[in-house]
């Protein structure tokens, strides 16, 4: 009996001693039964190793009263620890604690929270028999039933470090390519769960390593949650919606001269876009945000504005024509079509009419000034046809009785 209260004694003021190196995550393990009782103590010290510490560790000294229980940890066999000091650990890390049970019987272990746990710690005690997992928050007390043995590992004592959650938004509006990443950093052997707001699971499942990665997720809010050794971790996270791309481009003039020059210029009107194509129609491109483009050729073009960002490319066009020099007709007006009806039957074939003025004749040249169709009447009323002619576009020329001279643009 003298002992064993040497030995209590000893602990008590080793665990004393240890006030002025820690005031937190400190815990102690208290087995009793068959009319005696020990304990352990296991704490996290900021500057304390795995190893033995001579500042913050205490051997085990185990009773010669054979009737008594041991609680201890070890480093290694033969290394047994009644006060064991851990680093501050930032992953997740489990304790073994072994027994000695001198008989069998009804075992309580006590485990007290001897100084508080700070916030970024949880922790759990599992019983290795029966992987039988118990949540500690403060003071707790478990009642086992133990056989007799002899330095066996009996429980773990689990330390949890934050879920780490990391996500990435949508790419491309509406395509769901949210992406989310999960950590529970020292940890290979847990579950998780991503719910969506409205509590629908996602995904479920267990992982064998420490990181696990899931794509494929709508905007939305959404809770991830991991289970590990009665430890449950939650943490929301949202995916925000890709902003819309717009592919939006004016130009100076849809009529360019050769003899003028034939450069056209561009005013990118883009929106939530950050890298831009341009394809000019005939073999040019640009990757400038505003281009300046100079045509060489005359002809019909397509002007091609790819507008992206990330992954997500919207495209829009816009056409012109490209003319020797504005000689090919007189310079184009756009007339009031309350004045002017052009009315488009297809295959090339138009009605144009002109109800409020006498149309004395009319003359249409192709791009390169040459006349395809020219009438003369004093009539309100022309029929046009330039299904014989290659598509593109066409100028009108409408002379009026008054002497007034106007063009209209037809496209075939």
């Amino acid at each position: 009996m003298k002992s064993i209260k040497k030995i209590t004694l000893f602990i008590l003021l080793i665990s004393m001693s240890f006030v002025c190196y820690s005031t937190n995550n400190a815990f102690r393990f208290k087995i009793t039964g068959n009319g005696y009782s020990d304990e352990t103590i296991i704490r996290l010290v900021n500057g304390a190793t795995e190893n033995f510490d001579g500042n913050y560790d205490a051997w085990k000294l185990f009773s010669s009263n054979q009737n008594v229980p041991s609680i201890y940890t070890q480093i290694t066999t033969g290394q047994e620890l009644s006060i064991n000091a851990l680093p501050e650990y930032g992953f997740d890390k489990s304790v073994t604690i072994y027994t000695n049970i001198p008989a069998n019987g009804t075992y309580t272990l006590d485990v007290e929270e001897i100084f508080p746990l700070t916030n970024n710690y949880k922790v759990s005690l599992t019983s290795i028999s029966s992987n039988t997992h118990y949540r500690i928050i403060g003071d707790t007390s478990i009642v086992f039933s133990f056989n007799q043995q002899q330095g066996t590992p009996t429980f773990t004592f689990n330390i949890s470090t934050p879920l780490v959650v990391t996500s990435i938004d949508e790419s491309c509006i509406s395509n769901n390519s949210g992406e989310v990443t999960l950590t529970k950093q020292g940890n290979t052997n847990w579950m998780y769960e991503i719910l969506d707001q409205n509590s629908t699971i996602v995904v479920a499942n267990t992982s064998s390593t420490d990181t696990i990665n899931y794509s494929g997720l709508a905007p939305d809010t959404y809770l991830a949650k991991t289970t590990s050794n009665g430890i449950i971790d939650e943490v929301y996270f949202t995916i925000q919606a890709a902003p819309i791309v717009i592919a939006d481009f004016d130009i100076d003039n849809d009529t360019i001269y050769l003899s003028e020059g034939g450069i056209i210029n561009t005013t990118n009107q883009s929106q939530n876009a950050t890298t831009y194509f341009w394809d000019f129609g005939n073999g040019g491109n640009s990757t400038a945000v505003d281009p300046s483009y100079v045509y060489s050729t005359i002809g019909d073009y397509n002007i091609v504005l790819n507008s992206s960002n990330n992954n997500c490319t919207e495209q829009t066009s816009k056409s012109i024509t490209v003319l020797t020099s504005p000689s090919v007709v007189t310079s184009v007006q756009h007339h009031a079509f309350e004045n002017v009806k052009l009315q488009n039957f297809g295959n090339g074939k138009y009605q144009i009419t002109s109800p409020y003025a006498v149309l004395t004749a009319i003359a249409i040249y192709d791009i390169t000034g040459k006349i395809v169709f020219n009438e003369n009447n004093n009539s309100n009323t022309y029929f046009v046809s330039l299904e014989n002619q290659p598509q593109g576009m066409y100028v009108a020329l409408l002379s009026y009785e008054n002497g007034t001279v106007l063009t209209e643009k037809l496209w075939r």
